[in-house]
């Protein structure tokens, strides 16, 4: 494709403008218009190009060469399947749909369609994700044992004041939140296969959850935790500890641990335990060995990434199916906390390989 991919943004709101903002500084894209029911934030952000309350009609009248779907999550599914049915590629953002009946609607038209596809876990462009990933996979800290890892913040008044659909169905700190956990998790450290979970609304007193704990069982048996709130502040969540997003202050504080049969590594700080001793014991000290990655911009990167998709057929890194995956997992997460009953998912995460 010669010159700049033009590409159409759906969903106006907070994620929505800081895809604008990338694409508008990205050299191999050109911004072809915004749809956003609330058409005064849209032209706020479109500058001189198209805006519409109806996507279907600025598809129509832009003629995009892709699309990138930031709208609320209840819109993924049916905003998706006319991106397929059109025959554009697209970003979509996370959760990939609001619910595993419309994952399966969406994950059918795209395989009829055979558009390419690019679910918005901006994390996995992180160079630390991927050494993480590459470590464990290597053998760094031996076959993994398990996992544990936080994240914990006060969101303002103001965040759901901004958009009120986070405090009902389809909103929450599972599908938020967790999901991005989750999907780290399953890129670093295998498939997860069952979940067992408690939730809570009691701090805001909200239809949905604001905190959340977990029990993760992987396909390779290694077991992990995971503690979330979106009511009670910490240094311990991935904004923080990565530096990725300005409303989160730098902290620099690792909120992983992943801990093998030889060792264990913290995650981002990437500092990996180990002994000197073989077969490791008790009895030896930890020593600690500091690692590196360079930082970016994920959500630069992922365009780049969608960039050569596009015009060099390289694989997703994670296509529509894999986010479906994901999805899979969250919402476990929110069955097993109803029903106190450890959810196995195999079955259902079948229909997406």
């Amino acid at each position: 494709m010669a010159g700049p991919i033009r590409i159409l943004v759906i969903g106006a709101g907070m994620i929505g403008s800081k895809h604008i903002d990338r694409i508008n500084a990205h050299p191999d894209f050109e911004l072809a218009g915004v749809a956003d029911p609330q058409t005064d934030l849209a032209r706020g952000l479109a500058g001189d190009t198209p805006v519409d309350a109806d996507f279907r009609e600025l598809l129509d009248t832009a003629r995009p060469d892709a699309v990138l779907i930031a709208s609320p999550n209840g819109l993924h599914a049916e905003q998706g399947i006319e991106c397929a049915q059109r025959g554009l590629p697209f970003i979509i953002e996370k959760p990939v749909t609001e619910s595993i009946v419309g994952a399966r609607q969406l994950h059918a038209a795209v395989q009829a369609s055979g558009v390419k596809t690019l679910v918005g876990h901006h994390r996995r462009h992180h160079p630390s994700v991927q050494k993480t990933r590459d470590m464990i996979a290597a053998g760094a800290i031996g076959p993994l044992v398990g996992v544990s890892g936080i994240w914990s913040a006060r969101k303002p008044d103001s965040y759901f004041e901004a958009g009120h659909w986070r405090s009902k169905k389809g909103g929450g700190v599972i599908l938020i939140n967790l999901i991005h956990e989750i999907d780290f998790l399953r890129f670093a450290a295998g498939e997860i296969v069952s979940v067992q979970a408690a939730t809570s609304n009691r701090q805001r007193g909200s239809e949905v959850e604001d905190t959340a704990a977990l029990i993760l069982e992987f396909a390779s048996g290694a077991l992990g935790t995971f503690f979330l709130s979106d009511a009670a502040p910490s240094p311990w969540t991935m904004e923080q500890g990565l530096g990725e997003a300005q409303e989160f202050p730098f902290s620099g504080q690792s909120s992983y641990r992943f801990i093998g049969g030889l060792g264990a590594l913290e995650w981002p700080e990437l500092r990996h335990w180990s002994q000197a001793e073989s077969p490791p014991t008790w009895a030896a000290p930890m020593l600690a060995r500091q690692h590196y990655a360079t930082r970016l911009d994920p959500w630069n990167a992922q365009l780049s990434h969608f960039r050569d998709m596009i015009r060099d057929d390289v694989p997703s890194i994670q296509s529509v199916a894999d986010g479906c995956l994901t999805l899979i997992a969250a919402s476990a997460v929110s069955e097993a906390a109803v029903t106190g009953k450890r959810i196995d998912i195999r079955q259902t995460s079948s229909q997406f390989a």
